[in-house]
């Protein structure tokens, strides 16, 4: 593909038509959980590659002008494993075929054919919305891995996570943020249920 990474997001002639923008169409929870099993892993270190990886490839779909675009993008690479490599002036790039050195980051092709699919899925109108949906999910999830502070800040508000809880090192508190999310941390519930007197005075 030889597209560069990182190049900025654009937002296309849509001046007379920003209100298209606003219509929300939210990712299959099917999707999204098998995005949130892929990025939220308790290794601190790979689950920071695996978001920022992610963010690039939501970013080089956005890049793409109309639904043609789209269309033969998926044809050629919706089936692929997609690999993030580092050239020698240390910029970025996708590439096609699994690169012998230099790989930064991967997204096996199970889950890139997944979210193809579901893109291909989406009527012609609802492509802008449902592009916004998965991009704002793979900026928060990189923003809060990429923050301590914000990680802890989402643990504390969105999880009701205890403050005593949110002291461990960067790999615990990422592995308790990806058991809360995928439902296998009663302490989630434990928190949010905590008007007995059951936490901290």
């Amino acid at each position: 593909m030889g597209r560069r990474a990182g190049d900025g997001d654009q937002e296309e002639g849509l001046d007379e038509g920003d209100e298209l923008l606003e219509v929300e169409v939210p990712l299959s929870e099917d999707l999204e959980a098998e995005l949130e099993a892929f990025v939220l892993i308790a290794d601190a270190t790979l689950a920071l590659s695996r978001a920022e990886t992610l963010d690039i490839l939501v970013d080089g779909l956005r890049e793409l002008e109309d639904d043609d675009a789209i269309e033969e993008w998926v044809a050629d690479y919706g089936d692929r494993d997609f690999h993030l490599a580092q050239e020698r002036d240390g910029s970025l790039v996708v590439s096609d075929v699994f690169p012998v050195a230099g790989v930064v980051g991967f997204i096996p092709r199970s889950l890139v054919r997944k979210l193809s699919s579901e893109l291909m899925d989406q009527d012609s109108d609802d492509r802008p919305g449902w592009m916004e949906s998965l991009s704002d999910l793979s900026s928060e999830w990189l923003a809060l891995l990429s923050d301590e502070e914000k990680m802890v800040g989402h643990l504390i508000r969105a999880h009701q996570l205890p403050v005593a809880r949110t002291e461990d090192d960067l790999d615990e508190l990422i592995g308790r943020h990806a058991g809360l999310h995928a439902g296998e941390d009663d302490d989630a519930d434990d928190g949010a249920d905590d008007e007995d007197g059951d936490g901290d005075e």
